[in-house]
């Protein structure tokens, strides 16, 4: 079935159901789909993807309680659109939202129909539409209601940067020109931090620098230094796009309009345990870098110390050997815990 016949069966449908005298944000049921369908397009969406956009309330959502045909009569909807269109559409409209958004983002989450109760794991390229129509529509209600915007717009971000490796670049753009905070709401929301704050977000981006949090309208950034107590040498390694992560703020800076979170004020610090609970003795360490003035040894979870060139006498050690040293201080200050080797 060709793109434009399907369409044109469609809205035929549409109408014949009632969909252009049914009020929604910015107009009419029926302006939304067209609108929703129009998203998609722009987005270079395949043509069964932009017909379930346009159809995507006949089933009624766990969103918008109303439908236009009944779960009896999927034929009608198939022969309108194709199988695969249809299909797509009784997806979107069986998704129980608070159970499955979480799922969707997984590649093993699970997903429940809210008609029929079950639950499985859908397809990557089931997991894709869903979120790439989710997103179409979504943005639309928004931008069409600002109370609908000031009240959700933040949670969706952060479930859109979560979502992100199933959006398309145009998708995820789009949902953070619309969603990230402007003008007066900005302002209040870095007015809103406190130093020492917990807050909840989603990694958005990852740069050699650090990692750039969602907190729901607004990105924070985590240095670095920031994001754990032990040496970090990829930051992949900690975090990765999409991941959920609970962080402290550290400062808010009004002037740049920037925010300093922390990953790792909210875990315990390895260096003060290891320091209270005495370091007295000989010990087994492991090389894990060689630096031009010397070799830092892991002596302990999350705790490195230096062992000083001039202290080597003559060893050449390589990351990964095991070297004996004696601990000779700990400076929770400069975060340096000076060694010594030993036979």
């Amino acid at each position: 079935m060709g793109r434009d016949t399907g369409n044109d069966a469609a809205r035929d449908l549409l109408i014949a159901r009632g969909a252009d005298g049914l009020e929604h944000p910015g107009g009419t049921l029926l302006a939304h789909l067209d609108r929703v369908e129009a998203r998609l397009a722009d987005w270079d969406a395949r043509d069964e993807l932009r017909l379930a956009g346009l159809c995507h309330a006949f089933y009624g959502t766990d969103g918008f309680a109303g439908h236009l045909l009944p779960l009896e009569e999927r034929g009608v909807l198939a022969a309108a659109i194709g199988e695969e269109a249809e299909a797509l559409v009784y997806f979107y409209a069986s998704c129980d939202r608070e159970f499955s958004y979480e799922g969707v983002g997984n590649e093993n989450g699970l997903f429940r129909d809210r008609f029929t109760g079950g639950t499985f794991t859908p397809t990557e390229r089931r997991r894709r539409d869903f979120a790439e129509l989710t997103a179409a529509n979504e943005l639309d209600v928004l931008r069409e209601n600002r109370e609908l915007w000031s009240r959700h717009g933040g949670g969706l971000l952060k479930l859109f940067t979560r979502w992100r490796s199933l959006l398309s670049e145009p998708a995820f753009e789009a949902a953070r020109e619309l969603l990230t905070l402007r003008g007066a709401e900005r302002e209040a929301f870095l007015r809103g931090l406190e130093r020492g704050e917990v807050r909840a977000g989603v990694v958005s981006q990852i740069e050699r620098f650090g990692a750039f949090v969602e907190l729901g309208g607004l990105d924070g950034m985590v240095s670095v230094a920031e994001l754990s107590w032990s040496h970090v040498d990829a930051i992949s390694d900690v975090v990765g796009e999409g991941q959920e992560v609970t962080v402290e703020v550290l400062d808010v800076d009004m002037d740049r309009e920037r925010i300093a979170l922390s990953l790792k004020a909210l875990e315990p610090d390895p260096m003060a345990a290891f320091a209270r609970a005495g370091f007295a003795g000989i010990r087994a360490g492991t090389v894990t870098r060689v630096l031009p003035f010397g070799v830092c040894v892991k002596v302990a979870p999350g705790v490195e110390g230096l062992v000083h060139e001039k202290d080597l006498g003559g060893l050449a050690p390589r990351e990964g050997d095991e070297l004996s040293v004696e601990v000779t201080s700990v400076n929770l200050v400069t975060r340096r815990v000076a060694l010594r080797l030993r036979g």
